[in-house]
């Protein structure tokens, strides 16, 4: 019950960071009993006695492909509002995520190959007709997921990294 209150006590001061990130100032902080929470040019830190959180969206840029782990395929664009960064260091270690969705008009089949070739040998891979997925181990500590996915028109692509050390 503690860490529900804390989770929604902390969603709410993040919300009201955003809210306030577009009142004037370059930076906001708020001091909380669990820690300090600031904002600063779209990034928010949360900062306690067990490590601290950094969460990092963006509405016009996708996340690097060093934080995506993997390339985007040529020419795709971006998906505004899609792009997510988030990373997290405390006593247990190092937690890195990232995400973005991209859309091409390129031919599902062309994709399909671009990632096979990129992705290599996966983990796990399943393909139908309209939809391919792979899972690749990019490292003992990193984590890919690939989702292809013909819309009729046009192929969104949409890339998850999951990555930690101890």
């Amino acid at each position: 019950m503690k860490k529900a209150l804390v989770l929604l006590m902390l969603l709410g001061l993040v919300a009201g960071l955003v809210f306030a990130a577009g009142c004037g100032d370059d930076k906001k902080t708020i001091d909380t009993p669990f820690g300090e929470v600031t904002e600063e040019d779209g990034e928010i830190t949360y900062e306690s006695e067990e490590g601290d959180v950094t969460y990092d969206y963006s509405e016009d840029e996708a996340p690097s492909e060093d934080d995506l782990g993997v390339s985007v395929y040529p020419d795709a664009e971006f998906v505004p509002g899609t792009g997510v960064v988030v990373r997290s260091s405390g006593t247990n270690g190092e937690v890195s995520v990232s995400g973005a969705q991209f859309t091409t008009e390129d031919d599902f089949e062309d994709v399909v190959d671009f990632y096979t070739d990129e992705l290599g040998e996966p983990f796990m891979m399943e393909e139908t007709t309209t939809e391919a997925t792979w899972i690749s181990t990019l490292s003992d500590e990193s984590i890919v997921t690939v989702t292809v996915t013909d819309a009729g028109g046009e192929v969104t692509i949409n890339i998850g990294r999951l990555g930690g050390s101890e």
